[in-house]
């Protein structure tokens, strides 16, 4: 087949198009002209400029294309009007420009637990739960699946949505390891009887095996429209996560409560920061609100079940892997 990846320079992106590659397929990547193909190096696709804000583009690099693999979007921005911009606007211009190609087998957008939005107990997310985001970044994620949800009598549309996704070239965690590395343990309590934050999550590759599995004969045939959770089955907690790490990395950090109007109070400064420098904050209003949720917890059942996934990498293992990027990097020293 030949396919388009948006986002083909990240994290997600760069994994699932050397897979795509390795198996076989006529791989296109749309990248911005700034974007870096460092994560690419030997693996064979074809590079063309776009942005998500240029229709002219978006056809471009559609033509000829048999599948499209969405990953492209903004995971921090400055203002809800960026999120929705590229989240959902840039999905929206996409989507047409792959209907209007007239050649799309399936459009797979991947989008995120995020749009859905939290849960409030131990019961994990299923497809047909209501959505109800609580940041604009989950907003302007739905809202691009439901420009999806438009079009879907006229452009075959797959929606996945993962949970946190970890593994080597992951930069959500980073800050994690990091803080770990300095022997800081940051708590985080949740307003839970146990006090515990409960999370799914996903190895990268098990996420790019899902993708795949998007592509088989039967999952190109599912109805347009469908909705798949990606995740481990595991329900994890945030000390456990961290535990994890500490344990990986054979070091013994010292725990330092972060009470939560300290986060928000921080989380408000950096939004000042972030105006004023005109640059995105890892921590922001829109990310506290995420945080600050109890409950990000989802279900596989129904990829197991229409799409015969099965994840392999245990957390440890996963995040054994993601340490020795980041100290490959030299994101991460150690003594």
């Amino acid at each position: 087949m030949k396919i388009l990846v948006t986002g083909a320079s990240g994290f997600i992106g760069s994994a699932l198009v050397s897979s795509l590659a390795g198996a076989g397929h006529e791989v296109r990547a749309l990248m911005r002209g700034s974007a870096s193909d460092r994560y690419l190096k030997g693996v064979a696709f074809e590079r063309v400029t776009g942005d998500l804000r240029d229709f002219r583009s978006l056809s471009e690099a559609c033509a000829g294309i048999d599948v499209v693999f969405h990953l492209a979007g903004l995971t921090q921005a400055l203002s809800r009007k960026d999120y929705f911009a590229f989240n959902a606007e840039g999905t929206k211009n996409l989507a047409l420009a792959a209907r209007d190609s007239g050649k799309i087998q399936r459009f797979i957008y991947v989008s995120s637990l995020a749009a859905a939005g939290p849960n409030y107990s131990l019961i994990p997310k299923i497809e047909s739960d209501p959505d109800f985001p609580v940041s604009a970044y989950g907003e302007s994620k739905l809202r691009g699946e439901l420009y999806l949800d438009e079009l879907k009598a006229m452009l075959p549309v797959t929606i996945v949505r993962p949970p946190i996704v970890y593994g080597p070239r992951d930069p959500g965690l980073l800050v994690f390891f990091q803080a770990i590395s300095h022997l800081i343990f940051p708590v985080l309590k949740g307003d839970t009887n146990t006090t515990h934050k409960y999370y799914s999550a996903i190895y990268v590759d098990d996420l790019v095996s899902l993708l795949m599995l998007t592509l088989s004969e039967g999952a190109l045939k599912l109805q347009s429209g469908e909705k798949f959770y990606a995740c481990d089955g595991s329900v994890y907690t945030y000390d456990h996560l961290l535990t994890t790490i500490a344990k990986i990395m054979k070091v013994d950090p010292v725990a330092v409560r972060v009470p939560r109007f300290v986060l928000n109070l921080v989380a408000r400064i950096l939004d000042i920061v972030a105006k004023i420098l005109g640059k995105s904050m890892p921590l922001s209003m829109d990310k506290f609100a995420e945080l600050d949720a109890d409950y990000w917890l989802c279900s596989n059942e129904k990829a197991r079940r229409l799409l015969g996934y099965q994840p392999k990498m245990a957390l440890e293992d996963g995040l054994v892997q993601a340490l020795k990027w980041y100290q490959e990097q030299d994101k991460i020293t150690l003594s």
